[in-house]
């Protein structure tokens, strides 16, 4: 059986980088978020700094 397709995130302006801890995102780099994303990080997303990757 195929296993579920994770979301993956990327920044919405790739001249930015995001770094905490073991995640960071730099660029146009895409990644799926951790098992226990941070308050700081589920921040970010909802602010709109990092976006789903499409």
């Amino acid at each position: 059986m195929a296993e579920a397709k994770k979301k993956k995130y990327k920044l919405k302006d790739p001249s930015t980088h995001y770094a905490e801890g073991s995640f960071s995102l730099a660029g146009d780099q895409e990644k799926e978020l951790p098992e226990n994303p941070s308050r700081q990080l589920l921040r970010r997303i909802q602010a709109g700094f990092i976006v789903e990757a499409k």
